[in-house]
């Protein structure tokens, strides 16, 4: 938005940051825009907060997403100033951007219009609250019904609208469709739920070309209606649902990328055989995800799963790409888990996350105590990237309160991770007193280099955020704090925790060993005041050989030796595998060392 750029370099930097926490593109947009609009509010300026607010929707500079977010803060804030007429035109113009832009039967319009509604309504305005309150129950027939219960309030909201009219048996009518939808859609349920499965076709991918990778997930991002598996889980919220989602990895894969189609390289569309892939979705309830899980452990012998909490900007399937990434640069043999909240999956939307991602906590704490309470999970790990960590903070306070964690024995979770926090640094330190009692070991992954915490520490007032190292470095008793900062995975060093294969192999001495950071590669004690802290050193471990040989060692035991030997004499009798001896001799030698460690 041309309108609110200041310095041009502070404008990129800020966009750059923020639009990166998930590695997406960056919109050049000064994202202190908002704090400025605050400020006019809390000097009681409200018509000139309104105007830039206003101007800035108006602006041509601006783009139909960051129309859409700016109309959402608009109506927002006219609401809570009791300006209801206006929110209501205001969610109006956002359900005719989405049109614009999505068609006129795009999912996320049902909640708009249904907003806009309310705002009406509250306003005396009987007739634009009625048309507008048809329009979310066309849109919520198409894509909800019994899913969840925004079909009995739609019903509510025209009753309410045709009584402001004065048309009192229509309102009646709704208001008797209101009372007797939980009844019809018990009625529905009996008959048999179904699952929904969507595909991906991947026929012109080569057989024996990639791997396929199967995550479970739990998610409160409500589903968008696509029967394509890449969009069918949007970024508005939704009632808390369950499934397993196909991820494939291809064959030439390099531990920590995601490989994903190259403009540079001409590529248009991802394809199995070179780039991850959202192959099939399944939805299911939640006993019958937990079967799936149970059968699935039992034919891989194993009983341990982690479940990894994404971060600000990512969409389902980008999650579920990194979740698949980690298990298979791990060779995780238990149930990889995704937890997904209701990211809108754009740089622009900040602020919407950030409450999304608060509410989605208190939804994470039941998953959670349920996969405690499963007895075929005897090992659990958690990690949280960048805003997830607030979802899990919260949502482990919570249950630390209500259990009395300092009773619970042995702990519920083995390990858990949290990498890049972006939570106020300040806060982390006080919630982790509390939470320490719940697993074996709590690990901070943080670095001095993050320009995505960078920018989240200038919208949030100059306040160091829990990920950031150096002089802002969270040390606390019962957490094992590490400087990742020479540790740049991306060009934003953001994503270090699982772009690197030297901080995988980190993450595999923890869910294996449950290694304190002394006995892990790499690791130089630090102090900071009267805190210990531990700064890691890549050069120290060749990452990829690293990882190949505790993940073989872990597989294999002691017998991996033995298969290596036996590898290794047939290797050195061909004078043209020498490169490839070497490799492998490189492997032995790390495995040799991991297998002398107790």
């Amino acid at each position: 938005m041309r309108r609110f750029a200041g310095s041009l370099s502070r404008v990129l930097a800020l966009s750059a940051g923020l639009a990166a926490f998930a590695g997406g593109p960056a919109d050049a947009v000064d994202l202190l825009f908002l704090p400025k609009v605050d400020g006019e509010f809390a000097a009681g300026r409200i018509d000139q907060a309104f105007k830039l607010l206003e101007d800035a929707v108006r602006d041509p500079g601006t783009s139909p997403q960051e129309r859409i977010d700016l109309l959402v803060e608009l109506a927002s804030r006219r609401l809570k100033h009791g300006d209801y007429g206006d929110a209501g035109e205001a969610f109006a113009a956002e359900a005719q951007v989405v049109m614009r832009q999505k068609g006129a039967s795009a999912p996320e319009l049902g909640a708009i219009n249904a907003a806009a509604a309310d705002a009406y309504l509250s306003a005396g305005n009987g007739q634009q609250a009625l048309d507008l309150a048809q329009a979310a129950l066309r849109i919520d027939r198409l894509f909800l019904d019994c899913k969840s219960s925004a079909m009995a309030a739609d019903y509510t909201r025209l009753a309410r609208a045709y009584d402001l009219l004065g048309r009192r048996d229509q309102a009646q009518s709704q208001s008797y469709l209101a009372a007797s939808e939980p009844a019809r859609c018990a009625a529905s349920a009996s008959v048999g739920a179904r699952n929904v499965v969507v595909t991906t076709d991947l026929s012109d991918a080569t057989a024996g070309s990639f791997t396929r990778v199967k995550v479970f997930y739990a998610t409160d991002r409500a589903a968008t209606g696509s029967d394509r598996p890449e969009e069918f889980f949007g970024g508005d919220r939704g009632a808390l649902s369950f499934g397993t989602v196909e991820v494939t990895v291809p064959r030439e894969h390099k531990p920590g990328a995601i490989e994903a189609p190259s403009l540079l390289k001409l590529e248009w569309s991802a394809n199995a055989d070179r780039h991850f892939v959202v192959s099939r979705i399944e939805t299911m309830d939640e006993d019958a995800l937990f079967a799936d899980m149970r059968s699935t452990l039992a034919e891989h012998k194993s009983d341990s799963a982690f479940v990894f909490i994404h971060g600000y900007n990512v969409s389902f399937a980008d999650a579920a790409k990194r979740t698949a990434q980690i298990a298979y640069d791990l060779n995780f043999d238990g149930a990889p888990i995704l937890y997904s909240w209701p990211s809108r999956a754009n740089g622009l939307s900040y602020i919407a996350d950030e409450a999304a991602v608060r509410l989605s906590g208190r939804h994470l704490i039941g998953f959670l105590e349920a996969l405690t309470a499963e007895k075929g999970i005897k090992h659990l790990y958690l990690i949280a990237h960048s805003m997830g960590n607030r979802a899990l903070l919260d949502a482990l306070e919570l249950i630390a309160t209500r259990r009395n964690a300092d009773s619970i024995r042995p702990p519920l979770f083995d390990q858990v991770i949290f990498a890049a926090p972006d939570e106020d640094a300040a806060l982390f330190g006080e919630m982790v007193k509390t939470i320490r009692p719940l697993a074996e070991r709590l690990t901070l992954y943080a670095s001095e280099n993050d320009v995505a915490l960078l920018t989240s520490r200038q919208v949030h007032g100059d306040r160091p955020r829990a990920g950031q190292a150096g002089a802002a470095m969270v040390v606390a008793d019962g957490l094992d704090s590490i400087d990742m900062s020479v540790v740049g995975a991306d060009m934003l060093g953001h994503s270090y925790f699982a772009a690197s294969a030297s901080a995988l192999t980190d993450i595999l001495w923890l869910f294996w060993r449950n290694s304190p950071p002394p006995e892990r590669c790499g690791m130089e004690s630090a102090a900071i005041g009267a805190g210990k802290y531990w700064q890691f050193d890549p050069t120290r471990c060749d990452g990829p050989v690293m990882l190949s040989a505790l993940t073989l060692l872990k597989a294999e035991g002691a017998a991996a030796l033995g298969k290596l030997d036996t590898i290794l004499a047939r290797l050195s009798a061909d004078p043209d595998k020498r490169r490839e001896a070497a490799e492998w001799n490189a492997i032995r030698k790390v495995m040799s060392e991991a297998m002398a460690v107790p």
